[in-house]
């Protein structure tokens, strides 16, 4: 990955800090992951209804936006979280991430390995990384990955090239797991139950959430769902 040196100059850090992030991470119950792509309204509308709802933990994973762009949403997700004392995880780019004084960044396979993306963010910053097996869940934690995210769980439109777990899969992982884990992939209201005797730190989700009618009252049914084991 080229690295491009943005300014931090004016933009306000999180109160939180990492242990402080990392709890309310462990607890969140719904994880929104944007995606424009899978939108029916502008990123930063869906961001502050979640938040307004009571979201607590959002990922900004926007692939498709040119990088100044990507840096200006990242801007203001900063802003939202701040102000709902929400965590703010940016996908991939570790540079953003640093420049946006972002919670943590989310790395996939493909990414910069955890290891370089540790170096660069130093210890304040949360590495959760995705995985699909028993090999990469343990791969991820021996190299420091904070917390995991396990799936998919069932078939995505996001990853419709990835085999579903299921429950079988989920099984095979989880007696690995030593750091909190999030569950995603595929994931609707009616199955979050099933998935909740795992007690995942959180079931990710992005168009249950992004393409919903009401977002706000989809997230605070979500959320009641989710933390109420």
């Amino acid at each position: 990955m080229v690295m491009i040196q943005f300014s931090r100059t004016g933009i306000q850090g999180s109160d939180m800090n990492k242990q402080d992030s990392l709890r309310t991470l462990s607890k969140a119950g719904l994880y929104l992951v944007t995606s424009s792509e899978f939108s029916t309204l502008p990123v930063m509308e869906v961001l502050e209804r979640f938040l307004k709802a009571g979201g607590k933990l959002f990922q900004l994973r926007e692939k498709a936006f040119a990088r100044e762009q990507l840096l200006e949403t990242a801007k203001m997700a900063r802003k939202l979280a701040d102000q709902y004392g929400a965590v703010f995880i940016l996908n991939d780019d570790v540079d953003v991430a640093l420049a946006v004084n972002a919670d943590g960044v989310h790395l996939g396979q493909d990414d910069m390995p955890i290891k370089d993306a540790r170096k660069l963010l130093g210890n304040d910053l949360i590495i959760g990384v995705s995985t699909h097996n028993i090999h990469e869940a343990i791969a991820a934690q021996e190299d420091g990955a904070d917390y995991i995210n396990i799936g998919p769980v069932f078939p995505t439109q996001t990853k419709a090239h990835a085999k579903a777990l299921g429950a079988e899969g989920i099984e095979l992982i989880l007696p690995y797991v030593k750091v909190p884990f999030t569950f995603m992939g595929g994931i609707k209201e009616e199955n979050i139950p099933a998935l909740l005797k795992y007690d995942p730190a959180a079931v990710a989700m992005v168009t249950e959430i992004t393409r919903a009618s009401d977002i706000e009252s989809k997230v605070k049914k979500l959320l009641s769902i989710s933390l109420c084991y």
